[in-house]
């Protein structure tokens, strides 16, 4: 066919998927996110091993290693959420001291 000026491209046919080895697996979340942020904002010691397991998770994502992603992944998110609980009970403890203290003042 000839084409003219002014005139669209239209490409016709299917795309190429290429199956990789965790294709049909379920996709893990890495939780980096999360552990970025229970670091920085709630509990330092807790939120870096939260980030490490993150890392490994990707790590293993990225080798296509589906059962140590998924263990890593299970890790880094029971770490936020205990870094996540530490954090609050801080901030709620300090609420309650501060009150505490201007309420006897």
């Amino acid at each position: 066919s000839q084409q003219y000026p002014g005139q669209a491209v239209v490409i016709t046919g299917q795309p190429t998927v290429f199956a990789t080895q965790g294709a049909l697996a379920r996709p893990v979340n890495d939780y980096l996110g999360y552990s970025i942020f229970t670091m920085l904002c709630c509990c330092l010691p807790i939120g870096i091993a939260a980030l490490i397991h993150s890392i490994f998770t990707r790590d293993a994502i990225r080798n296509g290693d589906q059962t140590t992603a998924e263990k890593s992944s299970r890790m880094a998110r029971n770490l936020n959420h205990t870094a996540l609980g530490i954090g609050l009970a801080v901030f709620i403890a300090s609420i309650i001291f501060i009150v505490v203290t201007l309420a006897t003042a």
